[in-house]
């Protein structure tokens, strides 16, 4: 049976400076905030407040954010409430894109040091869990949802997991809360719903504890993803390549199939970019680290891209659009020059050096990027070098070399900002 006590164990081993929690108006989410309204009593510090997510899909939502604003005036939590603009496009699952959206906003919204509590439980766990089955998941999937992980500038966590629907809805009746009964959660257009539903209902005739059962698999399933990112992070420092934040392409091909493949999902991991599918895996074995020694292979993959050069695997963000051949004048010399296209300022320390000569000889300071015949001045090589060869020499992968701002004074290249500066 689910009381206000049953929180206890899980925020004395989680605590946070806040809580904001996640807050639908429909059952979970009211028993989750009543619960923790009630726990203020013996923890009188509890800082706790609410969020409601307004996604515009029903004609009634108008009348939930009221009942939530209603239920939490009641409470004494303070609401926040955010109104989304969802646009879905061809191809594109509503519910997808509805809960990236949602999520999204508890981001905003989480302050530093906070924790966000969503009202998932057993049942849902349980759903997820055959979700990921028919997707065909590997480990990760099939461990479900995480009690507790890292999110935004704090953590996301579940404390409701252990508990079913039954024993919420009994906690509900005890003390009558009102509670949204979303109409669309009976729309078995959506595959959690037809779970729901559909498939959990027929389970539970045969084996009555099946939600049980099933959370207890991704719980399994949980420790084992927990072993094996332990073992590959031993085996990662092994693969990494000549530059920060890569992967060595030898290095990975000389790995087992399995491992391999664990040690890219764990390195994207790290990196903070989401693991690629199985489909999209085996396409960077095959396209990425089988191509051509020569080749400039590029695969996009959601939010990044991997690309590899020589022998280095590089995971980035999309090259933003840039015009190389602009030329920048710097004007204020005591003052970094910004480079919009680049998202990227230039420390005046470059010329620091330079400066009585700027100031005798009155010239015109300017950023530039690379054409192509470039010369470069260097002294201890006895003459003067192209760029191209200094860029290849440095080992600066092509997507780079007309990114990396270079400093003229009038016609003279100094400095080329993060490989090479320049003396009078």
């Amino acid at each position: 049976m689910f009381s206000p006590q049953s929180l206890i164990p899980f925020l004395q081993a989680h605590s946070a400076k806040a809580y904001l929690l996640a807050f639908s108006g429909g059952l979970d989410s009211h028993v989750l905030l009543h619960a923790c309204s009630q726990l203020r009593a013996e923890w009188p510090d509890l800082n706790l407040r609410a969020i409601h997510i307004e996604h515009g899909l029903q004609a009634i939502s108008a009348q939930w954010v009221q009942h939530c604003q209603t239920v939490c005036a009641a409470l004494n939590i303070p609401l926040q409430v955010e109104y989304l603009n969802l646009t879905i496009t061809a191809g594109q699952s509503l519910e997808a894109v509805a809960r990236e959206a949602r999520y999204a906003a508890f981001a905003k919204h989480l302050q530093a040091g906070e924790m966000l509590l969503t009202a998932h439980h057993q049942n849902d766990q349980a759903e997820t869990l055959l979700l990921y089955v028919m997707r065909g998941s590997g480990v990760d999937g099939l461990a479900a949802m995480p009690m507790i992980r890292p999110f935004a500038q704090g953590h996301l966590a579940r404390p409701l997991l252990p508990f079913t629907r039954a024993d919420l809805q009994q906690y509900a009746a005890h003390y009558q809360l009102a509670y949204i009964d979303d109409p669309s959660n009976a729309d078995n257009r959506f595959e959690r719903n037809f779970i729901r539903n559909q498939v959990m209902p027929l389970l539970k005739q045969r084996w009555v504890s099946s939600e049980t059962t099933l959370a207890r698999v991704a719980a399994l399933q949980a420790e084992n993803r927990e072993l094996l990112q332990l073992l590959v992070a031993e085996k990662l420092p092994l693969v990494q390549g000549t530059k920060p934040h890569t992967l060595s392409v030898k290095a990975l091909l000389t790995q087992p199939l399995a491992l391999r493949k664990a040690l890219i999902r764990l390195w994207l991991q790290q990196l903070g970019w989401q693991a690629p599918e199985a489909k999209q895996l085996n396409s960077i074995l095959q396209d990425i680290l089988e191509a051509k020694p020569d080749a400039l292979p590029c695969m996009r993959i959601g939010a990044y891209e991997l690309r590899r050069y020589r022998d280095d695997l590089y995971a980035l963000a999309p090259l933003s659009p840039h015009d190389a051949t602009q030329v920048l004048p710097w004007q204020d010399l005591q003052q970094a020059l910004w480079i919009e296209s680049l998202q990227q300022a230039v420390s005046p320390c470059v010329l620091k050096c330079w400066l009585p000569l700027i100031q005798q000889t009155q010239a015109c300071v300017t950023v530039q990027f690379r054409q192509g015949g470039e010369q470069v001045s260097i002294a201890y090589r006895g003459g003067k070098r192209s760029l191209k060869h200094l860029l290849q020499d440095a080992a600066i992968p092509p997507w780079q070399r007309d990114r990396l701002p270079c400093v003229y004074i009038d016609k003279r290249l100094v400095a080329i900002i993060g490989l090479l500066e320049l003396a009078p």
